[in-house]
This record gives structure tokens, C-alpha cells and sequence, in this order.
């Protein structure tokens, strides 16, 4: 999905409820609450004309994919089941009504991640690094709350702990204290016993990827530094490209991981 169209947008509508024209419970002043506190959105509802309803439309028809996603997640954490669920059993709301909000929740949760685009499930990795796994799952956690830009600096952090749990394993030794993520795979690729290289034919092209890894490492460590959360940068990654990033991170990890635990 590349957007919402008008069919989703109205059926966003209708999950909210509308109640004289105007959105939920929503008043001009929490309307522009709204996108700053629940969508982490710079946007003024006060520059448009109408009631809430209309407002809300027009913002949520105009915005790009990932502002919608992120204007949905909003819409979700303003509204969640419970809120229906309140209003079913104080008998604001009928049955009927609520079933249909049900339904129309797990299909704004389906457009979430349409728009938000696709990244590799991360599943378990067989060498079992507690604090490799637990900033994995803060990447997640920024991923699903906040964005895939804030999730760079995790990724990096996840392979970098990788590098070093195999390194003290195997007693790979740097003379540098603050080793750069490349150089740790520089040392790893030439000197780990799992990474011999097989010089038959139809391996070149093979190896050549694999050596490709260390110039993708360097680049990601520079995205992080320059691009990403880890320092106060102004200029941060677009969410494709960080999607991008951590898709390949991910499938290096679990490359390594798959290689090196024979």
C-alpha cells in the first residue's frame, strides 16, 4: 500500500466516531494536541478550515505514507479497544457498533505496516548473546512505538556486541581500545576458523560479497554517527532508507550467525 485512500481515510473515521460533525471527543484544542503528543507529528490542524472531522480528513488524506502510519498508530493509542469496550458495557455504544470497531482495528492495524513497508522478522539467533538479544528487541520495541530511524543505532549496536562475544570467543585481540565495528569484521573474516576461504570457481563472486560486507559496515557506522540518534544530529536518515539499513543488518547477522555456529 502505498497510501490511504478515501475509503481507508473514512473508515478510519468511523472507528473514531462521529458525534454533530465532529471527531470523537476531540475539541479544537485536543485535536491539535493530537499529532505532537500521540504521532510525534509537527503538524497544526489550525491551518485547515472545518470541524475536526473535516480537519482530521484532510490532514490524515495529505500526509505521506509514514505519516500516515504514524497518524494511525496515534489514532490506535488515543482509541484503543478498551475505550469501545468502556463505552459497550456503559451502553453508549451497541453491540453491533462494537463489532464493527473491532474489525475495523485490526484492519487499521493491517494498513499500519503496509505503509510502514516491510522488515525482516527478526527471529532467534543460535549463538545465545543475552545483550545481543536484548537490544534487538529494543530495536523492535523503537521500531513498532517510534520509527526505523531511531532503530539504526540499536542494529549497529546488536552487530557490534555480535563481533565481540565472537572475538572474546575465538581470543581475537585488537591493540585499540575503541574498535570500529568494520575493523572488528576486518579481524573476524581473516582470522575466525568458520571464514577459510574457498578459493574453488563458482565461490569468487561469493567472496567478493562477503569482502563487499566490510565497506557496508563502514558506511552503517557512519549513518549512525552522522545520521542517526546516537548523537544530536539534525539531519537523519529518511525511514526507507533506515528500513533499508536494518533489513541488511539483519541478514548479515543472521549470515555470521549461520557461518560461525557449525
Amino acid at each position: 500500500m502505498s497510501k490511504l485512500g478515501g475509503v481507508e481515510v473514512n473508515s478510519v473515521v468511523s472507528y473514531i466516531g462521529v458525534r454533530g460533525g465532529y471527531l470523537g471527543d476531540f475539541t479544537y484544542p485536543s485535536h491539535a494536541d493530537f499529532y505532537p503528543r500521540y504521532c510525534g507529528l509537527d503538524i497544526d490542524p489550525n491551518e485547515y478550515h472545518g470541524t475536526t472531522r473535516e480537519r482530521f480528513i484532510q490532514i490524515l488524506s495529505e500526509a505521506n505514507s509514514i505519516e500516515q502510519s504514524k497518524i494511525l498508530l496515534g489514532i490506535l493509542e488515543k482509541y484503543p479497544l478498551e475505550y469501545f469496550e468502556d463505552m459497550l458495557q456503559n451502553e453508549f455504544i451497541p453491540l453491533k457498533e462494537y463489532r464493527n470497531k473491532e474489525r475495523l482495528h485490526e484492519k487499521i492495524t493491517q494498513w499500519i505496516n503496509q505503509l510502514r513497508g516491510e522488515v525482516i522478522e527478526q527471529g532467534e539467533l543460535k549463538h545465545d548473546i543475552e545483550f545481543v538479544k536484548e537490544v534487538l528487541l529494543q530495536a523492535d520495541t523503537l521500531i513498532s512505538n517510534h520509527s526505523y530511524s531511531s532503530a539504526v543505532d540499536r542494529a549497529h549496536t546488536a552487530i557490534h556486541g555480535y563481533f565481540k562475544a565472537l572475538c572474546d570467543e575465538q581470543n581475537i585481540t585488537f591493540d585499540e581500545q575503541n574498535v570500529k565495528i568494520q575493523d572488528m569484521w576486518g579481524k573476524l573474516k581473516t582470522e575466525h576458523p568458520c571464514f577459510n576461504i574457498d578459493v574453488r570457481e563458482h565461490q569468487r563472486p561469493i567472496n567478493q560479497t562477503v569482502n563487499a560486507i566490510g565497506k557496508f559496515l563502514e558506511n552503517m557506522n557512519d549513518i549512525r554517527n552522522r545520521h542517526g540518534f546516537s548523537h544530536p544530529n539534525d539531519d537523519i536518515i529518511e525511514e526507507n532508507e533506515a528500513r533499508f539499513i536494518i533489513n541488511l543488518s539483519r541478514v548479515l547477522l543472521y549470515y555470521i550467525d549461520s557461518k560461525t555456529n557449525v
